[in-house]
């Protein structure tokens, strides 16, 4: 049997290296014994793995599908023994979170501050993505956490609520208080009801978003209709829109907290019905939970249902 983790670290090696003879080199082999094992792992695959060249060597179709489930076998073999090697006060290894543009201005800054401050062995990585990817991340392995605002896209995942975000309709301000700092606490703002909201020109996320769907189950709930006047779905986009005087939006309150203490944004709370989303920190329910990424997993609840950063 010529799949070995040996054979994976070297066949790894070779594409990365995009030579058979600069591989060799990196990992201290023969070149012919490197050359070798190579055929070895492509007659018990029964497969080419490398279109070979003058130039160099580049994975076939096989050889790429090979390199994707090779890098996430090393990996978890690394995490394995990072994760038998460490102990709960010194968690170590790398950790890798997904979420959305608008949890990570929440999220990142004090998680990572937090990390380099008390885990110095723990290496995180931020994924900034669509929530509708996020489960598939982490149920492939790709992440080991994610924060979604669903919990029922994977029977194979863990779903963790955490809170239920406050969603605020974003505004321009008018021309004169532009820029100027102010306090924008969630109780201190003022409200807005649902008709007042419906007659507002709004720029929203498209579907599928996770946010346009959940506005328009409370549409279809309230048996109301908003102005929509255009779609975008970054939330930067969005914002940007308001600040011209474009349109208004509607986002979760931590997403534009920072814009309306700088004047940028000016922000209402929906009332009747006051409008939410929750928020879910979710784990493979099958694959293994290193030490690492549950102490960060505990870090990250903190940080959310806090509201704050971590002291």
């Amino acid at each position: 049997m010529s799949m070995s983790i040996r054979a994976m670290q070297c066949f790894v090696a070779v594409v990365s290296a995009g030579s058979i003879s600069r591989a060799a080199a990196a990992l201290h082999v023969a070149q012919p014994a490197l050359s070798l094992l190579i055929r070895n792992l492509e007659e018990d695959l029964g497969v080419v793995l490398l279109h070979r060249s003058a130039r160099g060597v580049a994975p076939t179709t096989a050889g790429t599908r090979l390199l994707a489930h090779a890098r996430e076998i090393l990996g978890r073999i690394d995490a394995a023994r990072a994760d038998v090697r460490e102990d709960l006060t010194a968690p170590r290894g790398t950790v890798s979170l997904a979420m959305s543009m608008s949890m990570a201005k929440l999220v990142a800054v004090p998680l990572l501050r937090f990390s380099l401050a008390h885990w110095p062995g723990v290496y995180l990585k931020i994924i900034e993505s669509s929530t509708g990817y996020i489960p598939g991340f982490v149920s492939s392995g790709h992440a080991d956490l994610g924060l979604t605002f669903s919990d029922d896209a994977a029977v194979d995942l863990r779903f963790q609520h955490l809170i239920d975000e406050e969603l605020v309709v974003v505004s321009p301000p008018p021309p004169r208080t532009r820029a100027k700092p102010r306090a924008v606490e969630l109780d201190a703002l003022p409200t807005m009801g649902l008709q007042a909201l419906a007659e507002l020109p709004l720029v929203l996320p498209g579907n599928p978003h996770s946010l346009r769907r959940l506005l328009d189950h409370y549409q279809q709930q309230e048996h109301a209709a908003f102005r929509v006047i255009a779609e975008a779905n970054a939330i930067p986009q969005l914002i940007e829109l308001v600040q011209a005087g474009l349109a208004h939006t509607i986002l979760s309150y931590e997403a534009v907290r920072a814009e309306a203490m700088r004047g940028d944004v000016v922000l209402h709370r929906i009332k009747k019905p006051r409008m939410t989303r929750p928020v879910y920190l979710c784990r493979s329910d099958v694959l293994p939970v290193s030490m690492a990424a549950s102490a960060v997993a505990d870090q990250v609840s903190r940080i959310i249902v806090d509201g704050r950063p971590p002291a």
